[in-house]
């Protein structure tokens, strides 16, 4: 009990504040998402595609590229102003080519990047861009996905939101966007609960393991005070004049609301800790490029065989055209927002386009893992507890299909167009509970009813709060009174 009380007291004085960052930047993040530039938000600000002003073949385009002609990714958008295509090698490296002259994007100066600026929001008539800063790495910028596109041109909109953007120097495509109030709350949400100041985030393996350690304290510190907290509880032997504690003040408030935070308050931690996948252990036993692959039927696009887009479609505006692979199939789709897209197949087939996708679809997914029996094939239609989002679109719907591999891998391929959302293996499933469903409440019963979710996190991150809030006097007066 004396070791138990000396760990208890130095850690709970070392992690009090932390505790109570982490509940009061909780209940921000409940209603301000770190700054990110959605698929919804990319294409409405996205012109119509003017495809009559389209010159090139997808392979015309690639063969303007000085490299080995191996692209996963092609893509025809509006870049500047102008079609271009959008394609990206199997390396993962991103290149434009101007669709209306051949010519390749190489240079995006300053001038480019507000040019860039101020087509993105022709609908703001109040903005006027202004040259902020070239940044490599900024608080905002520093998601992994903006590496290839640095250094970043800053530039401001000088609107009523002070709207800033983050533009691609290497593609001249706006990758992030952040508005005044965005900022100032996520100083006091994300940035502080995830332990995110630029010092620290920029050497990710450092601040790995500062958040992994630190969880591990807040961890222990909890388990030792419950176990102290119980064993000093007087139900059935109350102390002097009935009370159920020892303590008095402060600390006899800490001992009560320790009991009753207990389980949310571990389980809150050990989410916390289990977010950073620690040691591997969420990690796959098996990659699932070499599934993935032999489901396209190939790493790399076969430019060659890539069909020219027919003008007509059903869409109201077309935004962009995106090449897809499939077996020996190619195919593309035009995309309007991320609700709306039509998928075009070049052949005179007597199938719809429905119906042929969702044979090239079943025809392919015995090659993803032909060794193992496929399980099942279901048609989902609604966001479930394995598929949804809480603050974003995801396409529906989805073919979810399972396979009795070792890892019981689960895939979900969007039904519109083939393509393969994501890869869940048993690991990932456990992940999804301890991580998603002890931190963020994560539950669909909760997730269909955002309010009562939103209500029960504020609820539960107040309790913590002011449980943290009774440690951290309690630790003042032990060192300073």
């Amino acid at each position: 009990m004396r070791f138990l009380i000396w760990l208890h007291r130095w850690l709970g004085i070392a992690m009090c504040i932390l505790f109570a960052m982490w509940f009061a930047s909780g209940m921000v993040m409940v209603y301000v998402d770190y700054p990110q530039l959605t698929e919804a938000e990319r294409l409405r600000n996205l012109p119509q595609l003017d495809l009559n002003k389209v010159q090139l073949t997808p392979f015309e385009a690639a063969s303007k590229i000085n490299s080995a002609g191996l692209f996963s990714s092609v893509k025809l958008t509006t870049v500047l102003n102008r079609p271009a295509f959008e394609l990206i090698d199997i390396g993962g490296l991103k290149s434009i080519v101007f669709a209306d002259s051949g010519a390749m994007l190489t240079n995006v100066d300053n001038r480019a990047a507000i040019n860039a600026a101020a087509l993105w929001n022709t609908s703001n008539l109040s903005s006027t861009p202004s040259y902020d800063s070239l940044v490599d790495i900024d608080q905002w910028s520093i998601s992994g996905s903006n590496n290839q596109h640095r250094p970043l041109h800053k530039v401001r909109l000088n609107d009523e939101f002070d709207t800033v953007l983050y533009i691609s120097s290497l593609t001249g495509q706006v990758v992030l966007d952040t508005r005044r109030k965005e900022r100032f709350w996520n100083w006091l949400g994300s940035t502080l609960h995830w332990m995110y100041p630029l010092a620290l985030r920029e050497n990710a393996p450092l601040w790995t393991k500062v958040v992994i350690y630190t969880s591990l304290a807040g961890i222990i510190s909890v388990v030792t005070g419950g176990i102290i907290g119980f064993m000093r509880l007087g139900i059935r032997n109350p102390y002097r004049s009935g009370r159920f504690s020892p303590y008095t003040s402060w600390t006899k408030w800490h001992h009560f609301l320790g009991i009753f935070t207990l389980v949310f308050v571990f389980t809150f931690m050990f989410s916390g800790l289990m977010s950073m996948g620690p040691w591997g252990i969420f990690n796959s036993a098996t990659s699932p490029i070499p599934q993935i692959n032999r489901y396209y039927g190939n790493d790399s696009l076969r430019l060659s065989n890539l069909p020219m887009p027919d003008s007509r479609s059903n869409l109201d505006q077309i935004k962009e055209v995106e090449w897809h692979q499939l077996k020996d199939k190619s195919f593309y789709s035009f995309i309007s927002s991320p609700t709306e897209t039509e998928v075009r197949f070049s052949n005179n087939s007597a199938l719809t386009p429905a119906d042929a996708m969702k044979s090239i679809i079943n025809e392919a997914i015995t090659d993803l893992l032909p060794q193992a029996k496929l399980s099942s094939i279901d048609l989902i239609t609604n966001e479930d507890n394995y598929y949804y989002s809480d603050n974003g679109f995801l396409p529906l719907p989805i073919y979810r299909v399972k396979f009795d591999d070792p890892e019981s891998t689960w895939y979900h391929i969007n039904v519109a167009n083939g393509e393969i959302l994501n890869r869940i293996t048993n690991a990932n499933r456990l992940e999804r509970w301890i991580f998603k469903g002890l931190h963020s409440l994560d539950f669909q019963f909760l997730i269909k009813h955002g309010s009562l979710k939103d209500a029960i996190l504020i609820f539960l991150c107040l309790a913590g709060f002011f449980f943290s809030l009774s440690a951290v006097i309690v630790g003042w007066r032990r060192l300073f009174v």
